[in-house]
């Protein structure tokens, strides 16, 4: 019987090992935005650990938060809005400038350099998941 608890035993380990945590956000950022905007952009990147679906995002700064995909068609930028985003397991998704973003409406402040506001996205698996957002510079990066 000693074996076979063994063999339980690393099959475990292994099992465990394999497994990827939850969802991770990386480098969330925004650039500040002139006063009387009413809109921004946040930008960040997300690695599921198993394959989920991004359903929504708030914050304190603005009155919603739209996501978006940007495009450019027959020379024109087009924007569409996002119902969801599939995260694939293990694969990462960029949320970045001239692409999918997130679109902070109704500003309740302008955003200046160096301030931190916080966003919290939603989750079909992972549930909510606050990230704290860092405002640069306007056209820094």
């Amino acid at each position: 019987m000693r074996p076979v608890a063994l063999a339980l035993l690393a099959l475990l380990v292994v099992t465990a090992c394999g497994r990827s945590g939850p969802v991770t956000v990386h480098d969330a950022w925004a650039n500040a935005t002139p006063v009387g905007a009413t809109v921004g952009a946040v930008y960040l990147e997300l690695r599921a650990g198993q394959a989920d679906t991004l359903l929504s995002a708030s914050t304190t700064v603005a009155d919603r938060i739209e996501m978006h995909s940007s495009s450019e068609q027959n020379g024109m930028m087009q924007m569409r809005p996002l119902s969801t985003v599939d995260l694939k397991s293990g694969e990462p998704f960029a949320f970045a400038p001239n692409g999918a973003h997130f679109m902070l409406v109704g500003l309740r402040q302008p955003l200046a350099a160096g301030m931190r506001f916080p966003v919290t996205l939603q989750f079909k698996n992972a549930g909510s998941l606050t990230t704290q957002v860092d405002v640069v510079e306007l056209g820094s990066r």
